[in-house]
């Protein structure tokens, strides 16, 4: 009988150590459910690719499956865009990672991996366009390197 009672304290001991494992998903259930209800159909396959991305929120991940048209070039530019993303450069600007979601969203289609400089940049601006086609279109145009000589306001000052 000793081998049967060490047995079923094992098999207990494991079902309680399983029970309290974190197993689960980052998202719950009904965040999970309300996510595929709203997605795209061909955006599902990125599901598990988006989830993935700690930094993005069940809200972001929604948006993006719902209002994007995905691939998996797109999955990686994404990744790359997030990892330009830093608190203190932003936030002092009064911008969230979910407005730096949607402005990647917004102009997924024009951004490629050498352009994303650029669209920082624009991003980093205060302003409430959402759009930069233009601008990602032709970066060079756009992008103005800053001068190290100094500038003063007026020309010339006159003295009485």
């Amino acid at each position: 009988m000793g081998l049967k009672n060490y047995f079923e304290r094992v098999f207990k001991n494991l079902s309680a150590l399983e029970n309290k494992m974190q197993t689960g998903f980052r998202f719950s259930q009904s965040e999970i459910n309300e996510i595929i209800s709203s997605a795209k159909t061909e955006n599902l396959q990125f599901f598990e690719n988006l989830a993935r991305m700690p930094e993005l929120t069940a809200f972001d991940v929604s948006y993006l499956l719902s209002s994007v048209k995905l691939s998996m070039e797109k999955i990686e530019i994404l990744k790359k865009a997030s990892s330009l993303y830093k608190d203190d450069e932003f936030k002092a600007q009064g911008q969230t990672f979910s407005d730096f979601v949607f402005r990647i969203g917004a102009n997924i289609d024009n951004l490629n991996m050498e352009n994303l400089e650029v669209f920082k940049d624009l991003v980093q601006c205060k302003n409430e366009l959402y759009d930069f086609s233009n601008a990602l279109q032709n970066p060079i145009k756009y992008k103005h390197h800053k001068k190290k000589e100094l500038q003063f306001a007026f020309q010339n000052v006159f003295v009485e």
